[in-house]
């Protein structure tokens, strides 16, 4: 079954972002080490992260985002939102989340329809983890206002995408979500649904035996 998501109609149309223009600070960073891919933007825009040169990651990040590399969106629009070795644009970060999920759906789709193609199941996981990040990334800027107006329904909506893909993280923050009826209706049947699944893949909820009680069973039409 096909992947569907509202996203909006701009998004499918849009250009990928162009790069950045080669920060100051990239004259004095370290040199890549062994083993980083000097033609990976990704890679490299990763490594200088983790090193804390923000402006040379982010410039990277943005080399890999021109590419239509999905997660090269997602870390380029992060950077952007807050502002790490670039001028801040939230609204710009909201794009980009926006045509990285776009990307990826699209992608996702397309192996679902292609189980016979070798590494199909891999590539789907990893394509399944870079959707994940994405709705996870969208769902904050509608909690928090960054780039889009506040907006709990549509938190709720994109990160209930993510809670769907698998993502334990995403499943207990859902059921927290039904717990308090925020941006969804409160109800504790469903708030158990997403704790169980949460549990089944790992997650560690202390004094949650409640949730598998009879009683917040729901029927299967509801367990989708």
């Amino acid at each position: 079954m096909k992947l569907k998501v509202a996203l909006p109609d701009q998004v499918h149309n849009l250009p990928p972002p162009k790069a950045l223009a080669p920060p100051q600070e990239l004259a004095s960073a370290p040199p890549p080490a062994e083993g980083i891919d000097q033609g990976d933007a990704l890679q490299l825009g990763i490594y200088y992260h983790e090193l804390n040169y923000l402006s040379v990651a982010t410039y990277y990040f943005s080399i890999s985002a021109s590419q239509r590399n999905a997660l090269g969106m997602v870390l380029y629009a992060v950077a952007l939102r807050h502002g790490w070795g670039c001028q801040k644009d939230e609204h710009q970060a909201v794009l980009l989340l926006q045509q990285s999920a776009d990307t990826v759906v699209r992608d996702l789709n397309y192996l679902k329809e292609q189980p016979q193609k070798v590494g199909a199941g891999t590539l789907k996981k990893v394509v399944s983890d870079e959707l994940v990040l994405a709705f996870v990334e969208l769902a904050r800027c509608y909690q928090q206002g960054w780039g889009v107006k506040k907006d709990k329904s549509k938190a709720a909506y994109y990160l209930e995408i993510a809670a769907k893909l698998g993502d334990p993280d995403a499943q207990v923050e859902m059921a927290d979500l039904y717990m308090r009826g925020d941006g969804v209706r409160k109800d504790k049947a469903f708030a158990a649904k997403w704790y169980r699944r949460a549990e089944k893949k790992g997650a560690r909820l202390v004094s949650m035996q409640w949730i598998w009680k009879e009683k917040y069973n729901l029927p299967d039409s509801d367990e989708e």
